[in-house]
Protein backbone atom coordinates (compact mmCIF):
# COMPACT_ATOMS: atom_id res chain seq x y z
CA UNK A 1 0.00 0.00 0.00
CA UNK A 2 1.23 3.27 -0.75
CA UNK A 3 1.76 5.56 2.27
CA UNK A 4 1.55 9.24 1.27
CA UNK A 5 2.32 12.14 4.15
CA UNK A 6 1.92 15.86 3.16
CA UNK A 7 3.00 18.84 4.60
CA UNK A 8 2.62 22.62 4.32
CA UNK A 9 5.32 25.02 4.85
CA UNK A 10 4.71 28.90 5.53
CA UNK A 11 8.74 29.84 4.23
CA UNK A 12 10.93 27.79 1.66
CA UNK A 13 13.50 27.77 4.52
CA UNK A 14 11.54 25.26 5.93
CA UNK A 15 12.47 22.24 3.78
CA UNK A 16 15.58 20.89 2.35
CA UNK A 17 16.65 22.51 -0.47
CA UNK A 18 18.72 19.89 -2.11
CA UNK A 19 15.21 17.35 -1.65
CA UNK A 20 12.96 20.33 -3.25
CA UNK A 21 15.31 21.21 -6.11
CA UNK A 22 15.72 17.40 -7.09
CA UNK A 23 12.34 17.44 -7.91
CA UNK A 24 12.05 20.58 -9.72
CA UNK A 25 14.89 19.91 -11.66
CA UNK A 26 15.26 15.98 -12.27
CA UNK A 27 12.07 14.06 -11.52
CA UNK A 28 9.17 15.78 -12.64
CA UNK A 29 10.90 16.95 -15.81
CA UNK A 30 8.02 20.07 -15.86
CA UNK A 31 9.84 22.31 -13.72
CA UNK A 32 11.97 25.39 -14.10
CA UNK A 33 14.23 27.88 -12.53
CA UNK A 34 11.38 30.08 -11.11
CA UNK A 35 10.27 27.19 -8.66
CA UNK A 36 13.34 26.26 -7.65
CA UNK A 37 14.15 26.69 -3.70
CA UNK A 38 16.69 30.18 -4.37
CA UNK A 39 14.08 32.01 -6.50
CA UNK A 40 11.43 31.13 -4.29
CA UNK A 41 13.75 32.06 -1.23
CA UNK A 42 14.62 35.21 -2.82
CA UNK A 43 10.57 35.87 -3.40
CA UNK A 44 10.05 35.46 0.19
CA UNK A 45 13.20 37.51 1.36
CA UNK A 46 12.39 40.32 -1.56
CA UNK A 47 8.20 40.84 -1.09
CA UNK A 48 8.12 39.51 2.34
CA UNK A 49 5.75 37.43 0.43
CA UNK A 50 4.09 34.42 2.74
CA UNK A 51 4.27 30.61 1.47
CA UNK A 52 2.23 27.87 1.17
CA UNK A 53 4.73 25.44 -0.53
CA UNK A 54 3.10 21.73 -0.55
CA UNK A 55 5.28 18.81 0.09
CA UNK A 56 4.53 14.85 -0.68
CA UNK A 57 5.88 11.75 0.76
CA UNK A 58 6.08 8.31 -0.11
CA UNK A 59 7.15 5.93 2.61
CA UNK A 60 9.45 9.19 4.30
CA UNK A 61 10.83 9.93 0.24
CA UNK A 62 9.71 13.41 -1.07
CA UNK A 63 7.61 12.75 -4.29
CA UNK A 64 5.99 15.82 -4.85
CA UNK A 65 6.06 19.48 -4.39
CA UNK A 66 4.04 22.67 -5.33
CA UNK A 67 5.00 26.30 -4.18
CA UNK A 68 2.37 29.08 -3.71
CA UNK A 69 2.08 31.75 -2.00
CA UNK A 70 -0.67 34.19 -0.46
CA UNK A 71 -1.64 36.82 -2.59
CA UNK A 72 -4.00 39.30 -2.18
CA UNK A 73 -6.78 41.13 -4.81
CA UNK A 74 -6.00 44.49 -4.65
CA UNK A 75 -9.15 46.43 -3.66
CA UNK A 76 -10.60 43.13 -2.22
CA UNK A 77 -10.76 42.03 1.20
CA UNK A 78 -9.98 38.61 -0.04
CA UNK A 79 -7.13 36.95 -1.33
CA UNK A 80 -5.81 33.73 -3.22
CA UNK A 81 -2.47 31.44 -3.53
CA UNK A 82 -0.59 31.46 -6.75
CA UNK A 83 3.01 31.97 -7.85
CA UNK A 84 5.93 34.30 -7.43
CA UNK A 85 5.61 37.38 -10.04
CA UNK A 86 7.01 36.70 -12.40
CA UNK A 87 7.58 32.78 -12.07
CA UNK A 88 5.70 29.66 -12.72
CA UNK A 89 3.99 26.67 -9.74
CA UNK A 90 3.17 23.87 -11.17
CA UNK A 91 2.49 20.57 -9.46
CA UNK A 92 6.01 18.96 -10.04
CA UNK A 93 5.47 15.13 -9.22
CA UNK A 94 8.64 12.45 -9.25
CA UNK A 95 7.03 9.17 -9.03
CA UNK A 96 2.55 7.56 -8.55
CA UNK A 97 1.47 10.68 -10.83
CA UNK A 98 -2.34 10.53 -10.50
CA UNK A 99 -2.55 9.59 -6.76
CA UNK A 100 0.67 12.20 -6.13
CA UNK A 101 -1.15 15.09 -7.87
CA UNK A 102 -4.03 14.19 -6.35
CA UNK A 103 -2.81 14.74 -2.93
CA UNK A 104 -1.29 18.12 -3.55
CA UNK A 105 -4.81 18.67 -5.27
CA UNK A 106 -6.64 17.82 -1.66
CA UNK A 107 -4.19 20.06 0.35
CA UNK A 108 -5.16 23.09 -2.02
CA UNK A 109 -8.34 22.15 -1.76
CA UNK A 110 -8.47 22.17 1.83
CA UNK A 111 -6.47 25.69 1.96
CA UNK A 112 -9.24 27.31 -0.04
CA UNK A 113 -12.29 29.15 2.29
CA UNK A 114 -13.01 31.95 4.03
CA UNK A 115 -10.92 34.91 3.03
CA UNK A 116 -8.94 32.58 0.51
CA UNK A 117 -10.67 32.35 -2.18
CA UNK A 118 -9.19 30.35 -4.86
CA UNK A 119 -6.15 28.74 -5.77
CA UNK A 120 -4.47 29.62 -9.35
CA UNK A 121 -1.70 26.76 -10.99
CA UNK A 122 0.26 27.87 -13.38
CA UNK A 123 2.89 25.24 -14.76
CA UNK A 124 5.91 26.05 -16.33
CA UNK A 125 5.90 23.01 -18.89
CA UNK A 126 2.79 21.73 -21.45
CA UNK A 127 3.79 18.43 -19.85
CA UNK A 128 1.64 19.38 -17.41
CA UNK A 129 -1.37 19.32 -19.89
CA UNK A 130 -1.53 15.78 -18.77
CA UNK A 131 -3.08 17.12 -15.19
CA UNK A 132 -6.23 18.70 -17.45
CA UNK A 133 -8.98 15.81 -17.04
CA UNK A 134 -7.89 15.54 -13.23
CA UNK A 135 -8.11 19.88 -12.75
CA UNK A 136 -10.87 20.28 -14.77
CA UNK A 137 -13.16 17.53 -12.45
CA UNK A 138 -12.19 19.00 -9.79
CA UNK A 139 -13.67 22.65 -10.55
CA UNK A 140 -10.38 24.51 -11.62
CA UNK A 141 -11.00 26.29 -15.07
CA UNK A 142 -8.11 27.17 -18.12
CA UNK A 143 -7.41 30.62 -19.29
CA UNK A 144 -5.17 32.46 -21.16
CA UNK A 145 -4.63 35.89 -20.50
CA UNK A 146 -0.90 36.27 -21.62
CA UNK A 147 1.39 34.42 -23.92
CA UNK A 148 5.44 33.90 -23.73
CA UNK A 149 7.09 34.75 -27.28
CA UNK A 150 10.08 31.59 -27.59
CA UNK A 151 12.66 31.29 -29.63
CA UNK A 152 14.82 28.21 -31.02
CA UNK A 153 18.45 29.30 -30.56
CA UNK A 154 20.14 25.99 -31.03
CA UNK A 155 21.75 27.33 -34.50
CA UNK A 156 23.69 30.08 -35.34
CA UNK A 157 23.05 34.01 -35.24
CA UNK A 158 22.66 34.28 -39.22
CA UNK A 159 19.90 31.53 -38.79
CA UNK A 160 18.10 33.42 -35.89
CA UNK A 161 18.79 36.79 -38.05
CA UNK A 162 16.95 35.64 -41.30
CA UNK A 163 13.58 35.40 -39.17
CA UNK A 164 13.58 38.87 -37.76
CA UNK A 165 11.82 41.36 -39.42
CA UNK A 166 13.31 43.52 -42.20
CA UNK A 167 12.72 46.41 -39.80
CA UNK A 168 14.38 44.69 -36.73
CA UNK A 169 17.47 43.89 -39.03
CA UNK A 170 17.30 47.62 -40.46
CA UNK A 171 17.50 48.69 -36.84
CA UNK A 172 20.36 46.61 -35.88
CA UNK A 173 22.07 47.96 -38.75
CA UNK A 174 21.84 51.36 -38.06
CA UNK A 175 23.34 50.51 -34.13
CA UNK A 176 26.27 49.07 -35.57
CA UNK A 177 27.01 51.89 -38.17
CA UNK A 178 26.68 54.42 -34.60
CA UNK A 179 28.71 51.52 -32.76
CA UNK A 180 26.39 50.16 -30.49
CA UNK A 181 27.43 46.79 -28.50
CA UNK A 182 26.36 44.62 -26.30
CA UNK A 183 28.39 44.15 -23.10
CA UNK A 184 27.46 41.26 -20.38
CA UNK A 185 28.43 43.35 -17.01
CA UNK A 186 29.95 41.60 -14.14
CA UNK A 187 27.14 41.07 -11.11
CA UNK A 188 27.75 42.55 -8.38
CA UNK A 189 25.68 44.41 -5.78
CA UNK A 190 27.03 47.35 -6.84
CA UNK A 191 25.47 46.21 -11.04
CA UNK A 192 22.23 44.83 -9.64
CA UNK A 193 21.90 48.27 -7.72
CA UNK A 194 22.52 50.41 -10.86
CA UNK A 195 20.12 48.32 -12.50
CA UNK A 196 17.38 47.70 -10.19
CA UNK A 197 17.28 51.94 -10.08
CA UNK A 198 17.43 51.93 -14.09
CA UNK A 199 14.99 49.21 -14.26
CA UNK A 200 12.57 51.62 -12.04
CA UNK A 201 12.81 54.73 -14.03
CA UNK A 202 12.20 52.45 -17.07
CA UNK A 203 8.80 50.82 -15.16
CA UNK A 204 7.45 54.63 -14.01
CA UNK A 205 8.17 55.83 -17.18
CA UNK A 206 5.99 53.02 -19.13
CA UNK A 207 3.33 52.71 -16.13
CA UNK A 208 4.62 48.97 -15.17
CA UNK A 209 5.11 47.30 -12.29
CA UNK A 210 8.30 45.92 -12.98
CA UNK A 211 9.96 44.19 -9.61
CA UNK A 212 12.01 45.74 -6.92
CA UNK A 213 15.20 46.78 -6.02
CA UNK A 214 14.73 44.41 -2.50
CA UNK A 215 14.05 41.48 -4.95
CA UNK A 216 16.78 41.89 -6.88
CA UNK A 217 19.31 42.44 -4.15
CA UNK A 218 17.28 38.71 -2.79
CA UNK A 219 18.11 37.15 -5.80
CA UNK A 220 21.65 37.94 -6.48
CA UNK A 221 22.47 36.88 -2.83
CA UNK A 222 20.76 33.21 -3.45
CA UNK A 223 20.96 32.68 -7.23
CA UNK A 224 23.38 35.17 -8.34
CA UNK A 225 24.82 32.59 -10.77
CA UNK A 226 21.55 32.30 -12.20
CA UNK A 227 21.83 36.13 -13.14
CA UNK A 228 23.33 37.06 -16.53
CA UNK A 229 23.00 41.48 -17.31
CA UNK A 230 23.75 43.20 -20.30
CA UNK A 231 24.48 46.72 -21.47
CA UNK A 232 23.84 48.31 -24.58
CA UNK A 233 26.82 50.60 -24.85
CA UNK A 234 27.73 53.63 -26.73
CA UNK A 235 31.35 55.62 -26.50
CA UNK A 236 31.70 53.71 -23.24
CA UNK A 237 28.27 55.21 -21.82
CA UNK A 238 25.00 52.93 -21.03
CA UNK A 239 22.30 53.63 -23.50
CA UNK A 240 19.97 50.73 -21.45
CA UNK A 241 20.13 47.56 -19.55
CA UNK A 242 18.72 43.53 -19.84
CA UNK A 243 18.37 41.31 -16.48
CA UNK A 244 18.27 37.98 -17.87
CA UNK A 245 17.99 34.13 -15.69
CA UNK A 246 19.43 31.24 -16.69
CA UNK A 247 17.19 28.14 -16.56
CA UNK A 248 19.38 24.78 -17.11
CA UNK A 249 15.65 23.23 -16.04
CA UNK A 250 14.17 24.04 -19.29
CA UNK A 251 17.68 24.83 -21.74
CA UNK A 252 16.38 28.24 -21.38
CA UNK A 253 17.48 31.78 -21.08
CA UNK A 254 14.94 34.22 -19.81
CA UNK A 255 14.99 38.12 -20.71
CA UNK A 256 12.86 39.30 -17.89
CA UNK A 257 13.81 42.62 -16.77
CA UNK A 258 14.58 46.05 -19.16
CA UNK A 259 15.97 49.14 -18.58
CA UNK A 260 15.95 51.10 -20.93
CA UNK A 261 16.20 55.31 -21.58
CA UNK A 262 13.75 56.69 -23.77
CA UNK A 263 15.89 59.95 -24.36
CA UNK A 264 18.41 57.19 -25.96
CA UNK A 265 16.26 55.22 -28.11
CA UNK A 266 17.77 56.63 -31.11
CA UNK A 267 20.64 54.34 -30.54
CA UNK A 268 17.94 50.88 -30.46
CA UNK A 269 18.92 49.44 -27.36
CA UNK A 270 16.30 46.85 -27.26
CA UNK A 271 17.58 45.37 -30.56
CA UNK A 272 21.28 45.12 -29.38
CA UNK A 273 20.05 43.60 -25.85
CA UNK A 274 18.25 41.19 -27.40
CA UNK A 275 20.44 40.61 -29.67
CA UNK A 276 23.81 39.85 -27.52
CA UNK A 277 21.37 38.22 -24.86
CA UNK A 278 20.92 35.67 -27.81
CA UNK A 279 23.98 35.27 -28.84
CA UNK A 280 25.56 34.84 -25.08
CA UNK A 281 22.59 32.19 -24.92
CA UNK A 282 23.72 30.47 -28.57
CA UNK A 283 27.08 30.50 -27.52
CA UNK A 284 26.69 28.67 -23.97
CA UNK A 285 24.60 26.22 -26.10
CA UNK A 286 21.16 26.73 -24.81
CA UNK A 287 18.39 25.53 -27.34
CA UNK A 288 15.65 28.23 -26.34
CA UNK A 289 15.35 31.86 -25.24
CA UNK A 290 12.14 33.26 -23.90
CA UNK A 291 10.96 36.48 -23.94
CA UNK A 292 8.95 36.58 -21.02
CA UNK A 293 5.07 36.79 -20.20
CA UNK A 294 3.25 39.66 -23.10
CA UNK A 295 -0.27 40.31 -23.33
CA UNK A 296 -1.43 38.99 -26.38
CA UNK A 297 -2.74 41.67 -28.39
CA UNK A 298 -1.45 42.89 -31.71
CA UNK A 299 -2.02 46.43 -30.65
CA UNK A 300 0.12 45.89 -28.10
CA UNK A 301 3.66 47.26 -28.73
CA UNK A 302 5.53 45.36 -26.62
CA UNK A 303 3.53 42.09 -28.54
CA UNK A 304 4.79 43.36 -31.99
CA UNK A 305 8.06 43.96 -31.05
CA UNK A 306 8.70 40.45 -29.69
CA UNK A 307 7.30 39.23 -32.36
CA UNK A 308 9.12 40.73 -34.89
CA UNK A 309 12.14 39.70 -33.17
CA UNK A 310 11.52 36.10 -34.44
CA UNK A 311 9.75 34.82 -31.52
CA UNK A 312 7.01 32.36 -31.56
CA UNK A 313 3.80 33.19 -29.10
CA UNK A 314 3.13 30.19 -27.05
CA UNK A 315 -0.24 30.56 -24.81
CA UNK A 316 0.10 30.35 -21.15
CA UNK A 317 -2.19 28.43 -20.05
CA UNK A 318 -3.48 29.19 -16.27
CA UNK A 319 -5.39 26.60 -13.83
CA UNK A 320 -8.18 28.89 -11.87
CA UNK A 321 -10.34 27.16 -9.58
CA UNK A 322 -12.75 29.57 -6.73
CA UNK A 323 -13.37 27.17 -3.75
CA UNK A 324 -16.28 29.68 -2.36
CA UNK A 325 -19.47 31.33 -3.40
CA UNK A 326 -18.90 34.77 -2.58
CA UNK A 327 -15.41 34.56 -4.36
CA UNK A 328 -17.26 33.09 -7.27
CA UNK A 329 -19.51 35.80 -7.09
CA UNK A 330 -16.80 38.00 -6.77
CA UNK A 331 -14.95 36.81 -9.51
CA UNK A 332 -17.75 36.78 -11.90
CA UNK A 333 -18.40 40.64 -10.91
CA UNK A 334 -15.24 41.68 -11.48
CA UNK A 335 -12.64 38.80 -11.55
CA UNK A 336 -11.37 39.51 -15.12
CA UNK A 337 -10.68 43.04 -14.92
CA UNK A 338 -8.79 42.28 -11.29
CA UNK A 339 -6.71 39.38 -12.22
CA UNK A 340 -6.03 41.70 -15.15
CA UNK A 341 -4.79 44.34 -12.67
CA UNK A 342 -2.75 42.33 -11.43
CA UNK A 343 -1.66 40.27 -14.53
CA UNK A 344 -0.55 43.17 -17.55
CA UNK A 345 2.41 45.15 -15.57
CA UNK A 346 4.08 41.84 -15.46
CA UNK A 347 3.29 41.75 -19.25
CA UNK A 348 5.12 44.47 -19.93
CA UNK A 349 8.18 43.49 -17.68
CA UNK A 350 10.09 43.03 -21.27
CA UNK A 351 9.92 45.36 -24.66
CA UNK A 352 10.64 48.25 -26.48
Amino acid sequence: MTDLTTSVHRSITEVKQGEWNAIVAQQSRTGSVFERYEWLLAYERGTDAVGHHVQVRKNGTLVGVHPSFVRSLPGTPVRFLGPAMPGSNGALVATDEAAVFDAIADEMAAATGGRTIGHLLKPASPRSLRYATRLQARGYVPSVRDCQFELDIDRDWDAVAADLAQKKRRNLRKADEMGVTATELPVTDASIRTFARDHETHMERIGGQGTTPSFLQALLSTAGDRIKLFSAQVDGESAGQLLAVVGHERDCLYLLFPAYDADLFRYYPSEVLYRGAIQWGIDEGLSTCNYGDTHPDIDDGTYTFKSDFGGEPVATVRWERIGSRAGKLLYLLGGDRIVDRIRRPIARLVGA
